[in-house]
């Protein structure tokens, strides 16, 4: 069985910059979750030990994210110093790896084969390069590759509209030692310059499959994917659940350098009324817990942050949605209180005015690390609200409503 599997994870993703900026393609995410995670999960189902990942934008935004391992995956980076292509980029980490057979992916496309089956194939066919094939109707994105009747590739042919034919499904399995025989530039493409210039010479072998597949390089694909990777399915989220929400840049837009000080300085963000009216359909109890120094500061008191709250509750019950509580922590935060978060204080109060709460049945959901350090330290699972993704929070999106729809 294959052990060792090349991920090419340096992709720019050009034409996803409208909706996932400042990212590698391979790191956008899906449902909250980095598109590379997938892969990588596709990996340990597999038992596949080793993930090198060949990369170079943005490379340490990767780095950070995951660091050396993923669930018992040892990951190594291969970093191009200059743009190699991807031929280039395969032939610099390639080099790397310690067996033979190895398992090249596409960091921006997945495809759920058996893969053990495809390397059971490329065993039995002596196969010294095997490609994994998408069979589609009515598409013009992809060029198509023809077989024999014993699957052998004896065509590559250039992007058309086509009513039927198989393509490249992104996912290949290389000899080393034939694939490091050749002679290629330092940078290069690997599907024009390998693949469509060397079928000829070598045996490769093509292995259709029926599994799912999927490219998020184009926005609408990107979009998709949002919709088939509904991975909260795992959660199992119903009415035995409890959702924990931060306030300030979850419910209502921060102030920049200050302090909600007033019913007329609340402002809900957009989208914020009609998801909790959702995500009141969704989990059993709704509270919210937050951080409210500026009590302890003496810049507003008790009665005046209650006054806010309570119209806020009255806002959130006229669009039909519901808040059975808010707990704040008027501490400073040099006090390091129990109360404030990352502190659970305020979990414990929420846990003793509603005992049926079960925290490894909640969700908490803020905008800082210390609100995901709250529900870690209860083992609840964590959504963090960021344009950027923090592996310490399980899900990350961008917005309140983002993660409404995600679960909805």
């Amino acid at each position: 069985m294959i052990e060792e599997a090349l991920i090419l994870a340096g992709g720019k993703g050009t034409r996803l910059q409208s909706i996932v900026s400042k990212l590698p393609k391979s790191m956008a995410p899906i449902n909250g979750i980095p598109f590379l995670s997938y892969q990588f999960n596709l990996l340990l189902k597999h038992e596949i030990k080793t993930a090198y990942l060949a990369v170079g934008h943005l490379s340490e935004l990767i780095k950070n994210y995951y660091g050396n391992s993923y669930q018992g995956i040892n990951l190594e980076y291969i970093k191009e110093n200059e743009p190699l292509g991807t031929g280039g980029a395969i032939s610099q980490a390639i080099s790397h790896t310690k067996t033979n057979d190895i398992l090249v992916l596409n960091g921006d496309s997945i495809f759920t084969i058996d893969l053990k089956e495809f390397f059971d194939s490329h065993v039995q066919k002596q196969a010294d390069f095997s490609v994994a094939l998408k069979k589609l109707k009515n598409f013009d994105r992809y060029g198509i590759v023809k077989m024999d009747d014993n699957q052998k590739i004896i065509d590559f042919e250039e992007k058309q509209h086509q009513q039927e034919g198989h393509i490249n499904g992104g996912v290949y399995i290389l000899n080393k030692l034939k694939f490091g025989s050749l002679k290629f530039p330092k940078a290069y493409s690997f599907e024009k310059e390998f693949l469509e210039s060397q079928f000829n010479n070598f045996n490769f072998y093509g292995y259709p499959s029926t599994s799912y597949f999927l490219d998020i390089g184009i926005p609408e694909d990107y979009e998709q994917a949002q919709q088939d990777f509904k991975s909260y399915k795992d959660w199992e989220i119903d009415a035995t659940w409890t959702l924990f929400l931060d306030r300030d840049g979850v419910i209502n837009k921060q102030i920049k350098g200050a302090y909600v000080t007033s019913e007329a300085l609340f402002e809900f963000i957009p989208g914020v009324l009609d998801s909790i009216k959702t995500l009141s359909k969704i989990f059993g109890r709704i509270v919210i817990v937050t951080n409210q120094q500026c009590i302890g500061k003496g810049i507003i008191s008790r009665q005046e942050l209650e006054s806010i709250h309570l119209a806020m509750c009255k806002d959130i019950e006229k669009a039909n949605g519901k808040i059975d509580k808010v707990y704040y922590a008027p501490n400073l935060a040099s006090e390091n209180s129990e109360l404030r978060k990352p502190n659970s204080g305020m979990a414990e109060l929420a846990k003793n005015d509603f005992p049926e709460i079960n925290f490894t049945k909640s969700v908490m959901v803020g905008d800082s690390i210390s609100d995901i350090e709250f529900g870690n330290r209860k083992n609840m699972k964590t959504v963090l609200i960021s344009n950027e993704l923090n592996r310490l929070a399980d899900r990350c999106f961008s917005s309140l409503e983002k993660f409404t729809k995600s679960i909805s």
